[in-house]
């Protein structure tokens, strides 16, 4: 299932991306892919259809936490599953603060 996100975070770059394959805050992004990052502690990674960085490992995945659903007004489905991995980013977050 793809879906489209805002980048609503592009600080801290890690050095390992280059600049021209990093994501730009307010730009719309199409994920294809989502995982759980165990290296991070199991936060969510997201793979962009527009930004290739499979060539940058460690990292293979933006977090997920970088990014704002959109939701298509119609597709309930789809607006139950973001919100679903929308708390699934808050608990992480909290996680990670403790």
């Amino acid at each position: 299932m793809q879906f489209k996100v805002v980048c609503i975070n592009d600080k801290d770059r890690p050095d390992g991306i280059p600049i021209n394959r990093w994501v730009k805050k307010y730009e719309i992004y199409t994920v294809i892919e989502v995982s759980r990052l165990m290296m991070q502690g199991g936060m969510l990674g997201f793979k962009l259809a527009e930004i290739n960085i499979d060539d940058c490992y460690p990292y293979q995945y933006f977090a997920a936490s970088r990014f704002y659903p959109l939701l298509p007004k119609k597709d309930a489905w789809v607006e139950e599953t973001l919100d679903r991995l929308l708390e699934e980013i808050k608990e992480e977050e909290k996680i990670q603060i403790l």
